[in-house]
């Protein structure tokens, strides 16, 4: 523990700390525990104003064009297999899949959160679909009677994906931006540059 640390050829801008021999004294050990905890505090500020800021913005109208057509296929068989059935739990699916890394669980992340727009957000126009000879009355109550029998199957499996994300986000607080996320900052530039000023600005008063 007392050999001098190496400076990272790829990081040369930071600093390398040195402690005495003797170890801090009691007034620095304090000093630097403040600081730590004001850091830390900053820190969890930033991430919840980005957090609300993203769940504000409206979806673009890419992500819905570059949904697949189905949840099914965007989980896959074993994660949907435990989605669908009658005895559901979103921490028993985690413990399941053996989550290795952070990397794979930004995978899934990115499966789920994709799933749950596609059985609730997603709208499904069938305006081409109807026969032209049929009655405009007749073709109305064909689609009634179709929303009203997927309609509660997809809320239920929504709810649970939803259920299942803030679990994954639970369990990796670390876990970086989502391709929903990516996609919501790439074609809100005026918000994001909106929220760095509030970021700042908050900033400023905790430092103060």
């Amino acid at each position: 523990m007392r050999k001098p640390l190496q400076r990272h050829q790829e990081k040369w801008w930071l600093p390398v700390p040195h402690v005495p021999t003797s170890g801090l004294q009691e007034d620095t050990r304090k000093q630097l525990t403040h600081k730590r905890e004001c850091a830390n505090q900053i820190l969890k500020a930033a991430m919840a104003i980005n957090s609300v800021a993203l769940e504000e913005m409206e979806v673009p109208e890419s992500y819905f064009k570059s949904l697949p057509k189905n949840g099914k296929n965007c989980l896959g068989d074993v994660i949907y297999h435990y989605i669908t059935s009658e005895q559901f739990s979103a921490e028993c699916l985690l413990d399941c899949l053996s989550i290795s890394s952070e990397l794979v669980a930004l995978e899934i992340a990115n499966c789920v959160e994709t799933s749950i727009y596609i059985w609730r957000k997603r709208v499904h126009s069938r305006t081409n679909l109807l026969d032209p000879n049929r009655s405009a009355s007749k073709a109305m109550w064909d689609m009634f009677k179709d929303l009203i029998t997927n309609g509660c199957k997809r809320d239920l499996l929504a709810d649970r994906a939803e259920s299942l994300l803030h679990c994954l986000k639970h369990r990796f607080p670390g876990l970086t931006k989502t391709s929903l996320d990516i996609t919501k900052i790439q074609h809100n530039k005026v918000v994001i540059n909106l929220l760095f000023e509030t970021r700042r600005t908050y900033i400023r008063l905790l430092i103060i």
